[in-house]
């Protein structure tokens, strides 16, 4: 963990972030949530598994152009299932964080599922894409989950373009003048 060089808040509560199945639940949830926060998480959890169907379609099946279609006919009752979540699948997290669809009670688990959101949207989890909340909520916790994160982070994904240019290319193209 990097630890925050300034002065923190002697109420904040930390843990180390290891993913997978159960560890999540069995760890600090456990720890910093209410009574009844494991059983609310996981029927969180378990309804908004809908939301998740579209990723059994490999994203290189999707593509532009007028052929479309075409690589995405093999995926059709995945298609259907998508149609039919509709606004549910492209709406935000709201319904299930405030109601109708449910109402996330525990305030720890509240205020995890607003960090959580932040990381992925700059938002709070109620203004949050539904789809991608699932998502996160869905992939964090299964088994052989791991964060995709640069060894040495982020910078040297910089410092490797970088490297590129110097080596030879000296231009990089940011937009592209061809149709898709």
């Amino acid at each position: 963990m990097i630890e925050n060089p300034g002065k923190g808040n002697e109420d904040e509560k930390r843990w180390k972030c290891v993913l997978g199945e159960d560890i999540f639940q069995k760890g600090p949830l456990k720890e910093f949530g209410g009574p009844n926060v494991l059983e609310e998480f996981e029927e969180l959890r378990k309804l908004t598994k809908d939301l998740i169907i579209g990723q059994s379609i490999p994203t290189m099946a999707m593509r532009p152009g007028s052929s479309a279609l075409v690589p995405l006919l093999r995926y059709f009752p995945t298609l259907v299932k998508l149609i039919q979540q509709g606004p549910e699948l492209t709406g935000t997290f709201e319904p299930y964080m405030d109601g109708p669809k449910f109402v996330v009670k525990d305030q720890w688990l509240r205020d995890w599922l607003d960090a959580l959101a932040f990381s992925l949207s700059g938002l709070p989890a109620s203004r949050t894409a539904a789809a991608a909340m699932a998502f996160v909520l869905d992939d964090m916790h299964r088994e052989g989950a791991a964060l995709d994160y640069p060894r040495g982070g982020l910078g040297t994904v910089i410092d490797a373009l970088v490297r590129g240019l110097e080596q030879g290319k000296k231009w990089v193209q940011v937009e592209s003048a061809q149709p898709c």
